[in-house]
């Protein structure tokens, strides 16, 4: 199995332009993501609600550069702290969470993981680079998911 976890500090002090995030604040928008994730996610161009459950909700998704495969993926949200999107179409993925925790300080943390499915660990063998360019690619997820928020912090967060 590969795993991507990618854990970044939400609000950084050499950033003084921003805003504090606080806890509720980070879910609020973690939540606002989920249902609308096109101003924080680059590789997405477009989301549309399918259907809606109590806790969460199913997503279709179009991924940049791939405008011909829509992805559909169940969204459940966890106790103010977690949300897993499970994968129902994506053929290289099984699930990815975003989770709000605390490093060894007590400061917010945005923790992004992605699982690959066992097509997508296939691949990770057959094609060199990979899983470096799957890496980067959740990475740069993560730190704009991140910024979106630390740019939005303290602001009611509309729907796009």
């Amino acid at each position: 199995m590969v795993v991507f976890t990618h854990t970044l500090p939400v609000n950084d002090p050499s950033l003084p332009e921003y805003p504090e995030v606080r806890r509720d604040e980070l879910w609020e928008s973690l939540v606002h993501k989920a249902a609308h994730p096109v101003s924080y996610v680059p590789s997405i161009t477009s989301a549309e609600l399918l259907e809606e459950f109590d806790g969460g909700f199913v997503r279709r998704i179009m991924l940049r550069g791939d405008s011909t495969m829509p992805l559909r993926e169940r969204v459940t949200l966890e106790q103010s702290s977690r949300i897993v999107f499970t994968q129902l179409d994506n053929p290289l993925l099984t699930e990815i969470t975003n989770e709000i925790g605390e490093d060894a300080e007590g400061r917010l943390t945005f923790t992004f993981t992605a699982t690959l499915s066992a097509a997508g660990l296939e691949r990770s063998r057959r094609e060199a680079g990979f899983v470096a360019e799957n890496d980067l690619l959740f990475y740069d997820t993560a730190a704009a998911t991140v910024n979106t928020v630390r740019l939005t912090a303290g602001r009611t967060v509309a729907p796009a």
